[in-house]
């Protein structure tokens, strides 16, 4: 069994605040939405092995919240450029199911659409909210991560702040 965590990054300063979309950092209700996020998930029973990222500022601080809560350590988050840039379906599943290696449950920060196309797309469902820090915790019944389908995950969790408050 694999876990998969799919995480949109937490709420954003503007664009036009700062001088690259890649700068943007978050908000103070960025950095409270995925704490609330990651210690909803602790409360429920995940334990996420490792943690990947895309190396933008708002996704990687999203994930060093996450590594905080769950007692891993920052040095540890690995980047993926694919998940700024975006790409198909399949690049995407093959650069998560590269780095995730070996590890049981991972979670994967990223940005909008694609977090929320990926998770429609793993669980042949429809997300009508996909807002900031909207997680999905995505079951699969395989032992490789290579063997990851479109279709053939099972929706565990859909969490988003809002639902929680």
């Amino acid at each position: 069994m694999k876990k998969l965590i799919l995480v949109r990054h937490a709420k954003t300063e503007a664009l036009s605040d700062v001088g690259s979309d890649f700068e943007r950092k978050l908000k103070r209700r960025g950095w409270s939405d995925a704490r609330l996020i990651a210690e909803v998930l602790k409360e429920k029973g995940y334990s996420p092995d490792k943690i990947i990222a895309s190396p933008a500022v708002r996704a990687w601080q999203t994930a060093t919240v996450f590594a905080e809560v769950f007692g891993i350590k920052e040095s540890a988050i690995l980047p993926a450029r694919i998940l700024y840039d975006g790409d198909t379906t399949e690049g995407l599943l093959d650069a998560i199911a590269d780095l995730a290696g070996k590890s049981t449950t991972v979670v994967v920060v990223g940005h909008n659409p694609d977090m929320a196309m990926l998770s429609m797309r793993l669980l042949n469902e429809r997300f009508e909210k996909f807002p900031t820090s909207a997680t999905v915790a995505i079951n699969f019944s395989i032992s490789n991560w290579h063997d990851m389908q479109v279709g053939a995950g099972l929706l565990e969790q859909h969490i988003y702040p809002k639902l929680l408050k």
